[in-house]
């Protein structure tokens, strides 16, 4: 996710701005005071010396925000750019990929190149390909799966495959090549789509008369889970990634499932069939062991890479290793292979490759004779930002939405092919985004112990949530994860709202990522810091405390949500919708306010307006406030209650309520009730409280997911 030129209207202005944080450190200190280096003493507050320029930096902010229009704001899947995000290696020698900013369907030569290109309105994110050189792709906005088929130099869209579902993530054939295996993540639904093979009938969009089309012959449901992201089909298995769960669901030809489960979410996985009948699964993941926060700090979060063997007709995969990546330089790993070597004697051996993509390492792990001593290790240097990678002859190609290129390495140095467009200087924004989702704002971390190195995306993939409810270190506290979108209009910050403009949030948040590493937060970078940015096309030399604090602010402002399918493919509300969002007007709306920007009031929206603003691409309402609010969900993070969260994109949070305690939205309208001067999320008081009825939590479910 990165930009190449775009920003239109809004920002070019400012190197500071927005609003969020994604760190937090422990109880302050009293102004003025730092923490006692001895009895009875105390030293002025570092603080103080770089308060001039914070208060610049909050002035930057005002600024912008005063000149921002938050209801045109662009959403955030078609302002950052490209974003190649997936590539995988046709039969012919090259390779295709999708560009999930730029809606489209690109295939490359061996040296990175398109030579061909398709543009399809559905935010592409999962590709398969067939031995036979079907190229099946499927789309946040799509209600199916396309066919695609090279013919020379002609990328030919054949057949759309009718898959009734909006949020479809990824996509898998059989090895049979009969039937294709797809998640959506509104639902979290597992679906089989049956195919069968016909032949073409010469019209110009079906590509050549003689052309092979596939057409669905039938959809079934074969599980649900939370956050799906990935399926993959090996031999008779199907295997899904179920990211919020921290689970890999593991479906056996005899409808048995089985299941990897950790304290943490699994990013990435690939799987070989064995000899025997059994799976070699390997995974790139969270550390996993329970979030420690107890001293203000943050423990146990390093990415690992694990590797399980599930035996032919075992019920539970065993663990054959756990290796800590993040001490090899490879941080929220999100591209892992599984492949073998030659080893001993003619004996095989087992490697895993996995790249970073928070740095810039490709590393590849190989097992000789057994998993009891640590593999051997062997590290490439690439570019952060891999999401996957095809071998295509004697080349690897990554996707890199990070940079918005395609990475090409072989014989010499890796090359950073752009996916469109020249290579542009970085803006203050992009800068950001490598702070974001790369181990820039605290490049000195250590994996020693608890220690870790990590990354905003490690609590938060994709800049949304990781399904984790850690303890926070203060009384009986539990906190779900939300999500670092949308920011910009969101201050203040946390749910105790300690952090009332996001110059004040993103300067503790430097503090806290440096908490452990003995470094001043207040520090410069350059390239002797961060060798890895002489390989950035733009990157500037050096930048200063406040140009790093400036960015990340820059990167929040233009943070926004990606837009919601369900809400982008209709231009009036239907009867239920409208039902429900009166409902809502009525029950919600006090606390969950239809707000432009959360802490003024002045830019609440009329319910006659509600209408357009839910269904723009943008989403731009906040559904929240400024305010802290007791609503029964206990304990309070604040002696005031807790910050009244937004509402925006919540399919894609999960579980719910501060404290993560409710599974579903249904649970939550169940929970819900009012008096004529209050309302409950839960507890409410009996028999006082009045409930919602059936029709009207069927009602604002419909409204609800279009938020």
């Amino acid at each position: 996710m990165a930009r190449s030129g775009r920003r239109r209207g809004l920002a070019v202005a400012l190197a500071a701005v927005a609003s969020m944080a994604v760190f937090r450190d422990g109880p302050a200190t009293a102004p003025g005071v730092t923490r006692v280096a001895r009895a009875g003493a105390t030293a002025p507050d570092p603080q103080a010396a770089h308060e001039p320029a914070l208060a610049q930096l909050r002035a930057q902010e005002q600024q912008r925000r005063a000149s921002t229009d938050f209801a045109t704001l662009p959403p955030s899947d078609v302002a950052f750019g490209p974003d190649p995000y997936r590539i995988a290696a046709l039969p012919d020698g090259r390779a295709v990929g999708v560009l999930r900013g730029e809606s489209a369907v690109v295939v490359l030569d061996q040296a990175g190149a398109a030579v061909a290109r398709a543009r399809e309105p559905i935010s592409p994110g999962g590709l398969a390909v067939s031995p036979a050189g079907d190229i099946l792709v499927v789309g946040e906005r799509a209600r199916g799966v396309i066919q695609y088929r090279m013919f020379g130099n002609r990328l030919v869209r054949l057949a759309t495959l009718p898959v009734d579902a909006l949020g479809l993530r990824d996509v898998a054939l059989a090895p049979d090549g009969n039937t294709a295996y797809v998640v959506e993540e509104r639902d979290g639904r597992l679906l089989a789509v049956s195919l069968a093979r016909g032949r073409g009938d010469g019209q110009p969009d079906r590509g050549p008369a003689d052309a092979a089309m596939l057409r669905a012959t039938g959809v079934r449901e074969l599980s649900r889970c939370h956050g799906p992201i990935q399926v993959a089909a090996v031999a008779g298995d199907v295997m899904v990634d179920c990211l919020l769960d921290h689970a890999i669901e593991i479906r056996r030809p005899d409808g048995t499932v089985a299941r990897i489960v950790h304290d943490g979410p699994i990013w990435r996985f690939a799987a070989r069939a064995e000899p025997d009948g059994g799976l070699l699964i390997a995974a790139g993941g969270v550390e996993d062991h329970p979030l420690e926060r107890e001293d203000g700090g943050f423990g146990y979060i390093d990415s690992f890479v694990y590797l399980y063997r599930l035996a032919p007709d075992a019920t539970a995969p065993v663990r054959l290793a756990a290796i800590n990546s993040s001490e090899l330089g490879v941080v929220t790993p999100r591209w892992i292979e599984l492949g073998s070597a030659p080893g001993s004697a003619g004996a095989g051996a087992v490697t895993v490759t996995a790249a970073g993509y928070a740095t810039p390492n490709v590393v590849t792990l190989t097992w000789r004779g057994g998993f009891t001593a640590r593999p051997e290790v062997a590290t490439t240097e690439l570019v952060p930002g891999i999401t996957a990678a095809a071998r295509v002859g004697g080349a690897l190609i990554a996707a890199d939405p990070l940079l918005d290129a395609w990475i090409v390495t072989g014989s010499g140095p890796p090359r950073v092919v752009p996916a469109s467009g020249p290579p542009s200087a970085l803006s203050p924004s992009r800068i950001g985004e490598l702070l974001f989702f790369t181990t820039l704002m605290s490049p000195w971390n250590s994996s020693d112990g608890k220690l870790s190195r990590f990354t905003c995306e490690t609590c938060h993939h994709e800049g949304y949530v990781d399904g984790r409810v850690h303890f926070t270190g203060r009384g009986r506290v539990f906190a779900a994860t939300r999500p670092l979108l949308g920011l910009g209009n969101l201050r203040p910050y946390f749910s105790r709202a300690l952090d009332k403009t996001m110059t004040d949030m993103v300067h503790a948040e430097f503090r806290v990522a440096n908490r452990h590493n003995g470094r001043d937060p207040w520090f410069a970078l350059t390239r002797a810091d961060v060798p890895w940015l002489a390989r950035v096309p733009g990157a500037p030399a050096a930048l200063s405390p406040e140009q790093l604090r400036g960015a990340l602010m820059a990167f929040f402002g233009d943070f926004t949500h990606r837009a919601n399918p369900a809400a982008s493919d209709h231009a009036a509300f239907t009867p239920r919708e409208l039902e429900g969002a009166q409902v809502f007007r009525d029950r919600c709306a006090g606390c969950h306010a239809p707000r432009l920007i959360a802490d003024d009031p002045s830019s609440a929206v009329p319910f006659a307006a509600w209408q357009h603003l839910v269904l723009s691409p943008s989403g731009p309402i906040v559904w929240s406030n400024a305010e802290y609010a007791k609503t029964g969900v206990e304990p309070y993070v604040n002696d005031r209650g807790a910050r009244v969260a937004p509402l925006r994109r919540l399919y894609k949070k999960w579980p719910y309520f501060t404290n993560g305690s409710v599974r579903s939205l249904d649970e939550v309208l169940d929970r819900f009730a009012w008096t004529p001067t209050a309302a409950y999320h839960d507890g409410a008081p009996d028999p006082v409280a009045t409930p919602l009825t059936a029709s009207e939590k069927s009602a604002l479910l419909a409204f609800l997911a279009l938020l």
